[in-house]
This record gives structure tokens, C-alpha cells and sequence, in this order.
């Protein structure tokens, strides 16, 4: 099995000018983004870049000792794919500029964009997936119920001031949540910007609503939009696509697959497969139903009764919840009746939804 390891190996010694880019890079690149670069890499895209060999030295030295964690949900491989990548040729000389990150409890916003130049006059814009803060997957859970979350509209106005500076086209993209900040992006930026458009790589992030991929913003730019998703994907499941996704084939069985380190590489490529799996069909079928069974307003009592609880716990990342669990039991103890009754009727509803599409159908 070849991993971005293995394409490390074999296609590191060549440049983006001497071969353009392909998925791989585009998720490697997507990757390195949930690196924090705080005081590395120049915020301003009108400000001097910085290679990437030398923000990642920078970012060793900063950490020199520490055990590598990223949080709950990423892995310390992230790390080990900064410093690898840096070595390369490839991806080494790359130059990276317009590092922000923003996280505010107040305006519910976690957004984190990176602008690559790929020394071909091509830029990458890459927006950061969900982190381990809490108001991050309550952004996330925001998505079911708004019509656009801060996150997104802080991803255009991010995407216009990175082409201010392209010289010559755009590619987007982005894993998870990111990739749903590169498409809203490339869906809602100028005519202008869109023109400079290549590709936007969404690489196995949630979807949108019916009303946002049949509007004429979207339609007017979902040929440039590639969806890939693993085999038992969830998270790139969510909501609606109506871009053809592409299947990639991963090591890795069930949620796990949202790990892009156990996707399968083939050459330039990755490994694709017809279909997602059965399990991936009922689960997308089961969260869409129970979706569909609430209204707004539902969903949104729901979420912020979830929210209530974990932030009762005086936590603000999965981790600190993760590391003491009491707390959280606590919390859930001193919710208010009210919020307590929303969460129970949702889950519920829920394992209804789940245990009608797994009821054997009578002949």
C-alpha cells in the first residue's frame, strides 16, 4: 500500500513548474494547513513569503522536545508530514504566505486559511479543517441549520485578497470542513476570481443545502469542483453534492477513513473505487432522513443544547472533555429540563430514523 509518504519519495524531486498539480499534492497541501504557523508565516499576502523548508525548521525548533499532539482529532503524523514534505524539492521551495487563524466563542467562528505560490505563477489557497476547539464543531453543526456560517464568509473574503496577488490561476481546497470552505469560496467570490479558477478540491468535506447547489452561483462553477471521498465515508457525505464525488480506496474501516494518511496512492493518483460502500449508503440515508425530520428551528435547539453542555464544563477543545469525563456527566446533570428534553427527543429520532433503514424489508 503507497501512502503521501510513498509519493513524497517518488515525486519530491520535481517541481509544480515541472509538473503541475495533481489530488495528491492538493491534499498534502491541504494537510500542512492545520499546522499552526503563528508567527512563522507573514498574515498579509502582500507581505515577503517564506519557504516552506524554512517555516518548517521554524516550526521544529519552536517545538523542540515536545511530544508532537494536535488535538483529539488530528494526528501527531501531521508533523511528520511537515518536515518530510519540507525536504523535498517539490515541496520545499514553495513559498506560503497569508497565515491567519481565528477562533472567537463569541462570533462562533474557527477559520484558518494558508496561501501556497507554486513558483509556476499558480497560488493554492488551503483552508484548514475542523480543529479540537469546541466552537469549531459548533460552527460545523451551525452548517445544518444556517445559511452561512462565519467561517464561510470569512473563506471569500479570504479567497479575493489571495488572488489580488495570483499571477496566474487559483486552485482551492481543503479537507473536511476545509474542503466545504474552499467550495463556498469558489461558489460566492467574484466574477473576476472565478475566471482565475483551475480547481477546487474538496477532499471528503460536508456538502450544502438543496437551495445553495442549485442556485445559479454554483452552477455557474461546480465543473471545477472535484469531490473525493473515501469508500465508508460520513463527514463528506453530509448534506448534499450535486458535483459527481469520486470514491478513493483507504486502509482504514468506517469514520477513520476521514484520516487521509490511510488513503491509498497510486503513482500521481489515488486509488479510486465505483462506489461508496453500503455501510456509507445507509448512515448518509439514516443522517439525511433525521435531518429532514426537524425544521430549523429544531436543529438549531438541538445544537445549541448540545453546545450548553459541553461548555458547562468550562472546556473549550474536545481534549480538556476527553481528560475528564465527570465534568461533562456534571454538566449534563445541571442542563435545564427543557434542554435536556430537546437532546433525548433528537436522539431518539435519530435511532429511529437508523433502525428503519436497517429493518429488513418484507417480500
Amino acid at each position: 500500500m503507497a501512502t503521501l509518504f510513498d509519493y513524497l519519495d517518488w515525486r519530491g524531486d520535481i517541481t509544480f513548474g515541472e509538473v503541475g498539480l495533481n489530488e495528491v499534492d492538493s491534499l498534502i497541501l491541504s494537510m500542512i494547513c492545520y499546522i499552526d504557523f503563528d508567527g512563522i508565516v507573514p498574515e498579509k499576502h502582500d507581505e515577503k513569503s517564506i519557504q516552506l523548508l524554512a517555516a518548517a525548521r521554524q516550526y521544529l525548533r519552536n517545538h523542540k522536545g515536545e511530544q508532537a499532539y494536535l488535538g483529539a482529532i488530528l494526528p501527531p503524523t501531521l508533523v511528520t508530514l511537515l518536515a518530510k514534505a519540507a525536504k523535498t524539492k517539490r515541496f520545499g521551495t514553495l513559498r506560503l504566505c497569508g497565515y491567519v487563524n481565528r477562533v472567537n466563542p463569541e462570533t462562533q467562528i474557527q477559520f484558518s486559511a494558508l496561501t501556497y505560490l507554486l513558483g509556476n505563477q499558480n497560488i493554492y489557497v488551503s483552508y484548514r479543517g475542523t480543529d479540537d476547539t469546541l466552537v469549531g464543531w459548533k460552527e460545523n453543526f451551525n452548517m445544518s441549520f444556517m445559511e452561512a456560517v462565519p467561517a464561510q464568509l470569512e473563506a471569500v473574503k479570504y479567497l479575493e485578497k489571495a488572488a489580488a496577488i495570483a499571477q496566474g490561476g487559483i486552485y482551492t481546497g481543503g479537507h473536511s470542513k476545509g474542503g466545504n470552505l474552499a467550495v463556498y469560496a469558489t461558489t460566492k467570490c467574484s466574477p473576476e476570481t472565478k475566471e482565475k479558477i483551475i480547481m477546487t478540491y474538496n477532499n471528503d468535506g460536508p456538502g450544502f443545502s438543496r437551495n445553495f447547489i442549485s442556485a445559479p452561483d454554483y452552477q455557474s462553477i461546480k465543473g471545477k469542483i472535484r469531490t473525493l471521498v473515501p469508500e465508508s465515508s460520513i463527514v463528506g457525505m453530509l448534506l448534499e453534492h450535486e458535483e459527481t464525488y469520486e470514491v478513493v480506496k483507504s486502509v482504514q474501516v468506517g469514520i477513520m477513513q476521514h484520516d487521509s494518511f490511510s488513503w491509498e496512492v497510486l503513482g500521481s493518483k489515488f486509488i479510486h473505487l465505483n462506489t461508496i460502500s453500503d455501510e456509507s449508503r445507509k448512515i448518509d440515508r439514516t443522517l439525511k432522513n433525521w435531518l429532514n425530520e426537524m425544521d430549523s428551528k429544531q436543529r438549531e435547539d438541538f445544537v445549541e443544547a448540545v453546545y450548553e453542555t459541553l461548555i458547562a464544563t468550562n472546556a473549550s477543545t474536545l481534549t480538556d472533555i476527553s481528560t475528564d469525563k465527570i465534568k461533562l456527566l456534571r454538566a449534563w446533570n445541571g442542563l435545564s429540563e427543557e434542554n435536556r428534553a430537546i437532546v433525548m427527543k433528537s436522539i431518539r429520532l435519530l435511532f429511529k430514523e437508523n433502525l428503519k433503514l436497517r429493518k429488513p424489508k418484507k417480500k
